[in-house]
């Protein structure tokens, strides 16, 4: 019920657009209307799964050994995860339809609104039916001007007006702030988070973040000086990076995992963010600087408590935890992060590690949350007693403590989901851009050759510590890229031939955010390795090449990593008319535990778009 309601509330929105759209001289005033309806889609290439969720975990029915049994008591003993594996021909199918409206009231005063409607009918083969778009946050959709379901989402990602008078302009509304001009990196485009619920980071990579970046109420606006410099400020309301749900087909993170959201954002939903940029000319050298205090769209996770009491929910009696003491083992458990009784946690130690290299974390240092949470250190203290444990901090200790709680012959609860929650830190950016164009001898390569550099430094930036701790660990980040621009002509028969060339350096994290110090773990390596203090590195290179017609356009984007993963993207437009495109594209995806794309590697697909522009 409360679905169809808002599906009848966005119609009547569409409608009375449309009608506004249709009767511009009732409204006098000089409207622009033009959109498009189209078909995205994405073939597998692979018969692999995403591991990250239930019906593509890497340990569905596969007998893994018990340490404690096998390591410590020399007796072979397999457990094996209830098989849930499923097998899909399609990441992707999904319509879109969007509108633009363009609205000029006075020489001063203009108006635009982009209406977006997606509809994905979940042809996958999942576990249960997934909603792919409701999330904890305004609404229980993604921003505030959307209404969505478990299977579409409706939504204004602009709706503002535009003031300008000589050097002054402002606009008002909910509207996207893009900075930066990087493919794949964002250094200075730090204003919004990234909407990942439709195809997450593997669109068309010449788009940017055109889709992805999440929209807000805000006013922005700047003043244009004499000597051409310009100082643009804003003031936005926060909205947090939307993951993918789980088990939808780009989740990024395991389902073992369960998700508490909703409390954190209630924490900072009135919350807004501010910056201001100023940019300019000093002879051939464009010139910008920013500086941005904002809430950290993409968070910081960290352990929570479960708040369940896995006996009560699961029907069964709950057992005292202490004869005498009135406690039971149930409420014991829900002031832990962890629930059993699932059937869809972690199994085995083995999948535990394999499940924390897989997300970059440290799965070896559980005696930090066992000194996080008291009542889980009562529940282990039994257990360290009787094999003599001491700190849980290495791969051995932890093994044996993980595997006697997962296994009820020796006294445990079974399989285990682990709650953990999401908050946004405030922090403060700085940064600083430059341009240059280069001048050669005519039609030379490095003739109008582009050179951009942008850079930022973000003091104390709080990010997910590696054990998933209370606090979370805090670094000085620096992020810097260099980029190459130029378009060539290399015949006279055809365009000029569009490339860039980037590099991005980051002190600390990877373009997900994710600390590099979680690189290089796995099922049977805990601690990771990390990068050793080398931050993270990736290069980027792309191209577009038109025919001589324009009827055809040739695209291919590369991203990689120099310790080993890639994308390889490439791609071609064909547009017969003026209405009709269509677009054929693949992405290629390798990598490991110990590079970015890692968490990709299952995703090469064929992708397709047909749209008609009216």
């Amino acid at each position: 019920m409360r679905n169809s309601t808002r599906l009848a509330t966005a119609i009547r929105g569409i409608t009375l657009a449309s009608i506004a759209a249709a009767a511009p001289s009732a409204l006098a005033l000089d409207l622009n209307v033009s959109g498009f309806v189209r078909q995205e889609m994405a073939y597998k290439l692979t018969d692999d799964e995403n591991p990250f969720n239930q019906q593509g975990n890497v340990y569905n029915g596969k007998p893994t050994p018990n340490y404690v049994f096998n390591n410590i008591l020399g007796i072979p003993v397999d457990v094996t995860r209830p098989d849930y594996s499923e097998s899909n021909d399609w990441n992707l199918m999904a319509t879109r339809g969007e509108l633009d409206v363009k609205a000029t009231f006075t020489e001063n005063l203009t108006g635009s609104m982009k209406l977006r409607a997606y509809y994905d009918p979940g042809i996958y083969n999942d576990l249960g039916d997934v909603n792919q778009f409701e999330a904890n946050f305004r609404g229980d959709c993604g921003s505030r001007l959307e209404v969505c379901g478990d299977d579409f989402m409706i939504d204004l990602p602009s709706f503002h007006l535009d003031y300008s008078d000589g050097p002054f302009w402002v606009r008002v509304g909910n509207q996207q702030i893009a900075w930066g001009e990087s493919i794949f990196f964002r250094v200075l485009d730090v204003p919004n988070g990234l909407d990942l619920r439709r195809h997450s980071f593997l669109d068309w990579a010449s788009e940017e973040y055109a889709d992805e970046r999440v929209p807000s109420l805000g006013v922005r606006g700047s003043y244009r000086f004499q000597n051409e410099w310009e100082l643009e400020a804003f003031a936005q309301e926060f909205n947090p990076t939307i993951y993918a749900a789980e088990n939808s087909p780009y989740n990024t993170i395991g389902t073992q995992f369960v998700r508490q959201e909703a409390d954190a954002f209630d924490e900072v939903d009135d919350e807004w963010n501010f910056g201001m940029r100023l940019r300019g000319q000093i002879g051939e050298l464009g010139l910008q600087f920013m500086a941005v205090s904002r809430r950290n769209p993409d968070g910081a996770f960290r352990w929570t408590t479960s708040k369940v009491n896995p006996f009560t929910k699961a029907g069964i009696p709950d057992p005292e935890a202490i004869p005498g003491s009135g406690i039971t083992t149930g409420q014991l458990l829900s002031q832990t992060p962890f629930e059993p009784f699932t059937g869809q946690g972690i199994y085995t130690a083995r999948e535990w590690f394999e499940y924390a290299g897989f997300t970059r974390l440290d799965g070896a240092n559980l005696q930090q949350l066992l000194d996080d949470f008291p009542a889980a250190a009562g529940v282990a203290q039994p257990v360290k007693d009787a094999f003599g444990l001491g700190a849980i901090d290495d791969y051995a200790s932890a093994s044996t403590l993980l595997d006697t709680f997962f296994s009820q012959a020796l006294g445990g609860l079974g399989d285990l989901r682990g709650h953990i929650e999401r908050k946004y830190p405030r922090e403060e950016i700085y940064g600083i851009g430059m341009n240059y164009m280069f001048y050669a001898e005519p039609d030379s390569f490095f003739d109008q050759l582009i050179v951009r550099f942008e850079a930022t430094y973000t003091p104390d930036k709080e990010f997910t510590d590696l054990a998933l701790a209370q606090e979370f660990a805090v670094h000085d980040e620096w992020a810097t890229s260099l980029v190459f621009e130029k378009n060539q002509r290399f015949s006279e028969n055809f365009p000029a031939t569009y490339m860039v060339l980037q590099w991005l350096h980051k002190s600390e994290s990877d373009m997900f955010g994710r600390l590099v110090g979680g690189y290089g773990g796995d099922a049977s390596t805990s601690p990771p390795a990390g990068r050793d203090g080398k931050g993270f590195d990736a290069i980027a290179f792309a191209l577009q090449q038109p025919s001589p017609t324009l009827m055809w356009r040739f695209d291919l984007a590369v991203l990689y990593d120099p310790e080993g993963g890639y994308l390889i993207q490439p791609g071609v437009r064909w547009k017969p008319s003026s209405a009709w495109t269509v677009e054929t594209y693949a992405n290629f995806l390798d990598g490991d535990n110990d590079d970015q794309m890692g968490t990709f590697s299952w995703g090469d697909e064929l992708g397709m778009r047909i749209g008609y522009q009216f």
